[in-house]
């Protein structure tokens, strides 16, 4: 993967709060930041996908689940014998 270098101001305790844990997990600062910056997209590309498929769900396409979801697994145990 290409690289390119960025200059970033960092405030200085956040710094001192993430020095600690680049030692426990053996990590550098570049390593820290890249993984922090990738967990920071997937939350948001999650979060974008949750707002995305709000309303998705229609309970008319669902009739088993009209009493609740409680009482259809009952019944699914049931007619298992689980």
């Amino acid at each position: 993967m290409k690289s390119v270098v960025k200059s970033i101001r960092f405030p200085k305790t956040i710094l001192e709060d993430i020095h600690p844990i680049m030692e426990k997990n053996n990590l550098n600062f570049t390593e820290f930041v890249i993984e922090a910056i990738k967990t920071y997209i997937r939350v948001l590309n999650y979060t974008d996908g949750i707002k995305k498929s709000f309303g998705a769900w229609e309970n008319g396409a669902h009739p088993e689940l009209k009493k609740g979801v409680n009482s259809y697994i009952r019944n699914m145990r049931k007619s298992r014998n689980i």
